[in-house]
């Protein structure tokens, strides 16, 4: 019988917390606190009046959301959705072909060009936004689908390197089977490596889909056209130079933040699922 067990009539042992399980309890809670606090802070300005950059009790109202709701901004919502989906199909899709690429061919170089990637995949975006913003003006590209490729190219050295550390782990027995079974690289492609390794090319999309979500200063210099601009640009017309409408910002942000928790919640089951390869070899 396990240690762990007591036997019936026995005194069931208590648990004695040592002062450093309670210290690191509080820290660990404290620090839970400091990460909800903008979150509770969102909430109570959503539905005040006077909102400020304070956390104090709301006068309830629900006007904030009448403006959050209102034309503008929802067409600002369906431009951030467009620029986001836009970004994400542009870097998924090749970034998925090259990751296979690179985990399955010998290619010269190869250490090289993957160190060069994960180099990429590190260089902010706002350094090359001067010339960016030249080669967009030459080609009259100043809009919101060139803008969608170009974060989508921004975002495709990241995904490369996370799709390929999941290719890496299918075995090599399931593609030789395929092509004993004369399968084309294509068919091994869509019905062998993709559904093996889509926990790796979905965590790969939503990165691409979130680092697009939440992308401000490329927007408002690469789109010059106001009813063409994103959610982030909207948020900022609540700041003036001389009165900031706390209550709006919180309200609009939480129907921003909507469709990515959205996102969030629909691929869980598949995260929790993670790579299933059991007997797949047989």
């Amino acid at each position: 019988m396990s240690q762990s067990m007591s036997l019936p009539g026995e005194p069931v042992p208590v648990r004695v917390l040592s002062p450093g399980k309670v210290a690191v309890n509080l820290l660990l809670i404290l620090c839970a606190l400091f990460f909800l606090s903008p979150m509770i802070w969102l909430l109570v300005a959503s539905v005040d009046t006077q909102a400020s950059q304070q956390l104090e009790w709301p006068t309830l109202t629900l006007h904030q959301f009448e403006i959050a709701f209102n034309r503008n901004n929802m067409r600002a919502l369906g431009n951030s959705l467009m620029l986001s989906i836009v970004a994400t199909c542009v870097a998924t899709i090749p970034s998925s072909i090259a990751a296979y690429s690179f985990s399955r061919h010998k290619i010269p170089g190869k250490n090289g060009i993957l160190l060069s990637i994960l180099f990429l995949s590190g260089v902010p975006i706002s350094i090359l936004i001067i010339p960016i913003y030249q080669i967009f003006q030459w080609a009259d590209c100043l809009s919101l689908i060139p803008t969608a490729v170009f974060l989508g190219v921004t975002a495709m050295p990241f995904e490369i390197y996370v799709i390929k550390n999941a290719i890496d782990a299918i075995p090599l027995d399931l593609e030789e089977a395929a092509r004993i079974e004369q399968a084309s690289i294509v068919r091994i492609l869509v019905r062998v490596i993709a559904p093996l390794c889509l926990p790796g090319i979905m965590a790969a999309a939503i990165y691409g889909f979130i680092n697009t979500w939440g992308n401000f200063l490329p927007p408002l210099v690469l789109i010059t056209d106001t009813v063409q601009q994103p959610s982030p640009v909207a948020i900022f017309g609540f700041m003036t130079a001389d009165v900031v409408n706390y209550g709006a910002i919180a309200a609009y942000s939480l129907v921003y933040s909507t469709p990515v928790i959205i996102l969030y919640i629909v691929m869980a089951r598949l995260f929790r699922g993670g790579f299933v390869l059991g007997g797949a070899v047989k």
